[in-house]
């Protein structure tokens, strides 16, 4: 039965298939089902997984910057409260000048020659009367001198001038002459002579007589010379130093913890009292300043400073105040100390010394009076630097002036002590400093502790160089003089043990210690001059740097090695332009070992690669990333730096960044 056979065989090929399809479906859904426990928690987990990595990072980062951001708030918070300051001050000078415009301009006391000037009538007696002859009138208050030129209106000529130093200024009486707006003027080397001159109106002889220091009648009595300044004046005499030295001693016997010492102001009235009594000869000797109850010590502090903001002059003097604040804009910090040690010489300097070693005594008990050296300066620098004209440009110095009060403050044994530094000539060799600058405690903060390359000597804004994740490690470099050869490098700083802080880029690169050390020569040129236009140098050498590689790696991916300093920049401050090449027949030649590198460099032209990251902090300095390749490379005039072209740019490149490409 050939048909059954095949139909037997059909339905059990048809059963085998089922089956078959049968257990694959059952499979299926049973795969289907497990997968379902562990890939949904699976995804799950990967979620969190890349949330917790995002939130670790993030703390990680925030870490990182955390330096940064309080360096950043501090600077925000400081940058805020100059900006009130200088708003409320300069919504002030606006009133002012504002009153001033609706005023009737005064064309007598625009030029800055003379105190006043204007034209003036002139009584003169003759035989048939009097007459009245005009005179364009000049005065100096300064030396009181007093200037007459006749003018004749019908010619409109000057004619012969007439020269006098004034004794005495007194408004004439109304009842003893037939004309208005006159007063009374009588020379110095003639006593006996009275001019009579008449002003254009009663404003203008009030100007005039307010410029001549003059007075009313004294009815009955002969006019008198004036004597002495205005009440509102002080002079700079010994019972200036008297008062001075006594309100010192009392605020220093009482054991300046007060807190709020010189900030805190006394009450006006007390204050007047003590000054007028204090400047007084005969009272000053009646005065009891131990007497806390009476005198307090506020009262004392704000009669001292109200003395001394009310000098005819700031005591540090309106010549040489524009003097103070270019000091005070030096970017580096051991010249802004020479530059105000230099200046503080030309001043009244002992009524100075007194009131610097006091604040000094003041800002050592910090912790007791809150009156840090900062502190100190908002009180004493518009007073001690006060502008002679006050402007919106004197009110934005007016931290400049607190800076200057600062060095004195912090430098006070150098300032006051020593002498100032003579000033370097051009070829003038080289002569080490036995003292080195005193650090100041408001620039010894801690700086950020990542992204960031401290070099030795600098004092300036902290920048950051690198986009890379980086280490701290320390590195002790010792400092030598190696010998030279025809190259003069004035230094004024002496060579010394720095500690300085190092950081490193994410690449792995290693400075290792060998037999044969080398020395590095970093010389501080904050005040040298510039290099000898041609000479060579004896071969220098770096110091392999002792650096500690950390096993265990502060983070992840991090290394800690150091990066080496770069050399001060010359004092004389000059940049040099993208287009500046040296002189083709100078040949400077130095050398220097990092780690296993040597290099050595002549006037050719060279290319190089970076090592390090670097941000160039002046202009006409080049910035890069490490394994940069930098071009037409060449000797610069700059001790330890070189000149070479990076992205079509052309600038200076620290020396030891780099290493020498064949």
């Amino acid at each position: 039965m050939p048909c059954s056979d095949k139909a037997d065989a059909s339905l059990e090929m048809e059963q085998r298939h089922f089956v078959q399809a049968s257990l694959e479906y059952v499979f299926r859904i049973q795969e289907v089902q497990e997968r379902k426990k562990f890939e949904f928690v699976e995804i799950l987990l990967g979620f969190m997984f890349g949330w917790l990595t995002f939130y670790h990072q993030a703390y990680e980062v925030a870490e990182d910057f955390n330096p940064y951001r309080l360096d950043l708030q501090f600077r925000i918070q400081k940058t805020r409260d100059n900006f009130n300051a200088t708003r409320d001050q300069t919504e002030s000078l606006m009133r002012k000048m504002l009153e001033m415009r609706q005023q009737k301009p005064d064309s007598g006391s625009s030029n800055k020659v003379y105190s006043r000037e204007g034209y003036l009538y002139l009584m003169e007696k003759k035989a048939f009367g009097t007459t009245w002859t005009k005179h364009y009138c000049m005065y100096q208050r300064d030396n009181k001198e007093f200037i007459m030129i006749p003018y004749n209106q019908m010619t409109g000529k000057f004619n012969t001038t007439e020269k006098m130093i004034l004794a005495s200024c007194v408004r004439r009486m109304s009842d003893s002459i037939e004309k208005r707006f006159c007063f009374d003027l009588t020379p110095l080397d003639r006593p006996s002579t009275v001019y009579t001159l008449q002003a254009l109106s009663e404003e203008d002889r009030k100007l005039w007589m307010d410029v001549m220091d003059g007075k009313e009648p004294t009815y009955g009595l002969p006019a008198a010379p004036l004597s002495g300044p205005r009440p509102e004046e002080r002079a700079l005499d010994e019972t200036g130093f008297v008062f001075v030295r006594k309100c010192i001693e009392v605020v220093e016997a009482r054991g300046l913890e007060e807190q709020g010492l010189y900030r805190v102001v006394g009450v006006a009235s007390k204050v007047s009292k003590l000054l007028s009594m204090g400047l007084d000869r005969r009272k000053f000797e009646k005065l009891n300043l131990e007497d806390a109850f009476e005198w307090e010590s506020k009262t004392i502090t704000s009669a001292l400073k109200t003395y001394l903001r009310n000098l005819h002059e700031p005591l540090m003097t309106f010549r040489y105040h524009s003097h103070f604040i270019a000091a005070a804009k030096e970017e580096s910090r051991s010249v802004r100390i020479n530059c105000v040690h230099t200046l503080a010489h030309k001043l009244n300097f002992n009524m100075l010394d007194i009131l610097v070693k006091h604040l000094t005594n003041v800002a050592a008990h910090c912790d007791k009076n809150l009156m840090t050296v900062s502190n100190l300066g908002v009180c004493f620098g518009p007073t001690l630097l006060r502008p002679e004209e006050e402007t919106v440009a004197a009110i934005m110095d007016i931290k400049f002036c607190n800076v200057v009060v600062e060095i004195l403050i912090e430098n006070y044994n150098r300032i006051f002590k020593q002498e100032p530094p003579p000033p370097q000539s051009r070829n003038a060799s080289p002569v080490p400093s036995s003292q080195s600058p005193p650090i100041s405690k408001i620039y010894q903060t801690p700086p950020p502790v990542t992204h960031t390359v401290i070099k030795s000597y600098y004092d300036g804004p902290l920048l950051s160089t690198s986009l890379h994740n980086v280490a701290t490690a320390a590195a002790h470099i010792n400092t030598n003089r190696p010998p030279t050869n025809n190259i003069s490098l004035p230094s004024s700083q002496p060579r010394r043990t720095n500690n300085v802080s190092s950081y490193a880029s994410e690449s792995n690169l290693h400075l290792t210690n060998h037999n044969k050390p080398c020395n590095i020569y970093y010389s501080d040129l904050l005040n040298s001059e510039v290099l000898n236009s041609t000479g060579s140098s004896s071969n220098e050498s770096v110091a392999s740097l002792p650096s500690t590689i950390n096993t265990s790696p502060p983070g992840p991916g991090l290394v800690g090695t150091n990066i080496p300093v770069k050399n001060k920049r010359g004092s004389t401050g000059l940049h040099y332009a993208s287009s500046y090449r040296p002189p083709q027949d100078t040949v400077i030649s130095t050398g220097a070992c990092l780690g296993r590198t040597c290099i050595s460099y002549t006037s050719g032209v060279r290319r190089v690669r970076t090592l390090f990251a670097c941000l160039g902090e002046n202009d006409g300095e080049l910035s890069f990333e490490p394994n940069q390749i930098i071009t037409n490379v060449r000797t610069s005039l700059e001790p330890g730096w070189l000149e070479g072209t990076l992205n079509g740019k052309t600038g200076l490149v620290p020396e030891n960044y780099v290493e020498l490409l064949p």
